[in-house]
């Protein structure tokens, strides 16, 4: 089994006790582990796959709790940076209308570079990850993400990229956000995309459009999740839609996360996942797998809860 590293933002997720009302009106937050790619990578290691996560905390309080949480998940912290920064914390409550108020406090995660890394001489990891949501924002983070992309590409590893897109921080400047996720749509050999992400990518108004749009100017496989319908995957040569189970959902946080990291999880497995991706039949039994762990997520609240009951760690 071939190693995965995820690169990007690990942080608190201050959640709203309060049902259905805004941030103002709550009285009691629950702390929860966040960060796109550390829910990948924890996902990775539940299921017993071999997975780094490279990213930053503070060395706080809530830093440690962060690393606390990757090795509970089995996940290989040699890279992870204690920052002298605080670590990055957001609060959210979603209100009656199903609106988020969120208040983000970035901190630690923006403080990784790449001076000194010995990573690309380590020979077991040939999956690299790249999970935006902050990957894009200033910092050396963006330039640290950007690097590695291409260093990742030269080295001829296997490349997933999962945008993450926040209307928080790019919902008014579509544009910028449009034009950082072209240099790694370019280069990834699997994209994950929300529904919204695929449509807001590709500015198209109709489901065979935004999949001609992809088609057209990227040559890698696709995988947009479709929430309770399952996800749809498709690259130049075929189309299909695999179904989700039937769960009683409480929570659909990290649910596109555990989707994208049981899917690498199946392909660090094999000998060569760029192969892999290609089969349609191959490509169905992995998707499966996939949706089966995204929809087991959704049955708990937070992110990481329900990994409690398809993890293979004690």
């Amino acid at each position: 089994m071939s190693a995965v590293i995820c690169i990007g933002e690990m942080l608190i997720d201050f959640i709203g006790s309060k049902q259905d009302t805004s941030l103002a009106r709550q009285e009691s937050f629950m702390m929860k582990p966040g960060g796109a790619p550390a829910n990948v990578s924890c996902v990775i290691g539940s299921l017993g796959g071999r997975c780094y996560f490279y990213g930053s905390v503070g060395q706080d309080g809530f830093g440690d709790f962060l690393e606390m949480t990757l090795k509970q998940h089995g996940v290989q912290t040699k890279w992870l940076k204690r920052s002298d920064k605080p670590t990055t914390l957001a609060f959210v409550s979603v209100d009656a209308d199903g609106e988020r108020d969120f208040v983000f406090y970035r901190g630690a995660d923006a403080d990784i570079t790449i001076d000194g890394m010995s990573l690309f001489v380590d020979q077991e990891i040939k999956l690299y990850h790249f999970g935006a949501a902050t990957g894009f924002l200033e910092g050396s983070l963006k330039t640290t993400y950007r690097k590695l992309l291409h260093l990742a590409h030269e080295k001829g590893c296997f490349i997933t990229f999962d945008p993450n897109y926040r209307p928080a921080f790019w919902e008014k400047d579509l544009y910028l956000f449009k034009s950082a996720c072209d240099e790694f749509l370019q280069l990834a050999d699997l994209v994950k995309l929300s529904e919204e992400e695929a449509f807001l990518i590709s500015e198209k108004g109709n489901t065979a459009e935004m999949v001609d749009y992809f088609r057209k100017n990227y040559k890698g496989t696709f995988a947009v999740t479709l929430g309770s319908k399952g996800a749809l995957i498709f690259n130049d040569s075929w189309e299909m839609t695999v179904p989700a189970p039937m769960v009683n959902v409480v929570d659909t946080t990290g649910a596109g996360d555990a989707f994208i990291g049981a899917l690498l999880y199946e392909l660090s497995s094999v000998e060569k996942p760029n192969n892999a991706i290609r089969s349609q039949s191959e490509m169905l039994q992995y998707v499966k797998k996939a949706n089966e762990v995204a929809s087991e997520i959704c049955t708990a609240l937070g992110a990481l809860t329900a990994l409690k009951k398809i993890n293979v760690i004690e």
